[in-house]
């Protein structure tokens, strides 16, 4: 084995965990190597360029109000593309756009007396506005309990529940029985409600290649798998052994267990299922998500992502993504999908060209979703060792990040 030596601190992992630690370690001028067994950096945020097109891995969008993205990404040079505030709420027989009334005015009044929107439902949105205007963290202080429970209880019939909540959120939280910790929806309620969707021009690779673009070019080690380590040696399937004082386990939470020879694994992680079409056919304008208000499925969301982001799709041609809730497969699968958003655009469904079909096993963690107790995990696993991804803190893109940067000032206190 040849045995490598040098930088304080060893990274394994390359994802947005991993690449906001070594930022701050960068900048603190810490010397430090990234092991990422893939070919690119970003982990579970990646974008394929298949026949002209962006194609995410998986339906991901970046909510800009995040605290902690805000503070460390630059938006101007991501130049990102910004979803319509609000949703069109696909029913049998028709629609319902819910739109917000500040931005869309005009969309939002006409709709006000639809069957989705009874004026007791408006009042109980306001009600949860209010109630998470100004949170910017997940509020531990907040009594914990189901989402479903939570907005039971702030009057919202079952109706809308099911026809709104349960597939938007069930999107985000990747089930839809709305039993994810309801601390962790008034945090993402009050982000979507203060800052919307949006997502990169180049993709959503582009966070990733963002936050590596800082780093020293040979600080990344691309296609190196760590097969294993013991205190701050850490061996590559190449053969080759790495050794620091300092190594963090910037991976998801399985392989962090792996790594550590855990004797308990976690909970399986939630998975979700996206499928990509094309088509040079015309397309509703709007870049707007369209959820399953009747639960009919398969599919839980759609969105016109050419129409979000010109740039992911070649000229003349429109990119369409459907997403599931699950880890759906089989041979019948592409032709499920289509039936079912024939319903909602139509007959010329049967002549999209299906691009490709993302099935993400390891998409979410499922404890950090559930209940996410009092506190973030401690950064520092024992002496020399810590680990750092949205396991630790909070299942986003926005807990991902955090929990880079406590991993660094953990590494730097101890230095």
């Amino acid at each position: 084995m040849e045995s490598r030596n040098g930088p304080e601190v060893i990274i394994i992992g390359a994802g947005l965990a991993g690449l906001a630690c070594a930022r701050m370690l960068n900048r603190a001028g810490v010397s430090f190597q990234m092991l990422e067994s893939a070919d690119r950096v970003g982990g579970r945020v990646r974008t394929d360029q298949v026949e002209g097109y962006r194609l995410d891995r998986g339906f991901q969008v970046l909510l800009p109000a995040y605290p902690e993205a805000r503070r460390v990404l630059d938006y101007h040079e991501l130049r990102l593309k910004r979803f319509y505030r609000g949703a069109e709420v696909m029913l049998q027989g028709g629609s319902c756009r819910l739109a917000d009334p500040i931005l869309h005015p005009l969309d939002a009044l006409p709709r006000v007396f639809c069957d989705l929107t009874p004026l007791k439902e408006i009042w109980h949105a306001i009600l949860l506005k209010r109630e998470t205007l100004g949170i910017s963290g997940i509020p531990r202080d907040m009594e914990e309990m189901e989402t479903m429970d939570y907005l039971v209880g702030l009057g919202f019939s079952e109706t809308f529940i099911n026809r709104f909540f349960r597939p938007f959120f069930g999107g985000v939280f990747l089930e839809k029985d709305l039993r994810t910790s309801s601390r962790m929806f008034a945090f993402l309620f009050s982000m979507f409600d203060r800052g919307g969707a949006a997502v990169p021009e180049a993709g959503m690779q582009a966070i990733p290649d963002q936050l590596a673009s800082d780093l020293p070019k040979d600080s990344i080690r691309l296609g190196s798998r760590v097969t294993g380590m013991s205190g701050g040696r850490v061996e590559v399937d190449s053969g080759e052994v790495w050794t620091a004082k300092h190594v963090v386990l910037a991976v998801d939470e399985r392989s962090a267990a792996l790594l550590q020879k855990a004797e308990k694994m976690p909970k399986p992680a939630r998975s979700a299922t996206c499928l990509y079409f094309s088509t040079e056919q015309e397309m509703p304008k709007d870049p707007i998500l369209y959820l399953d208000g009747d639960g009919r499925g398969p599919v839980n969301n759609a969105t016109v992502m050419s129409r979000v982001n010109p740039a992911c799709a070649p000229a003349g041609r429109h990119l369409i993504s459907a997403s599931i809730v699950g880890g759906a497969e089989g041979e019948q699968l592409e032709s499920v999908v289509r039936d079912h958003l024939k319903r909602w655009f139509g007959d010329g469904v049967s002549e999209w060209e299906h691009l490709r079909t993302y099935t993400i096993r390891e998409a979410l963690p499922e404890d950090r979703q559930l209940a996410l107790g009092d506190e973030p995990l401690d950064p520092v696993i024992s002496p020399g060792l810590y680990c750092c991804g949205d396991y630790c803190h909070d299942a986003s893109i926005n807990g991902a990040l955090i929990s880079g940067r406590r991993a660094a000032e953990a590494i730097l206190k101890a230095l």
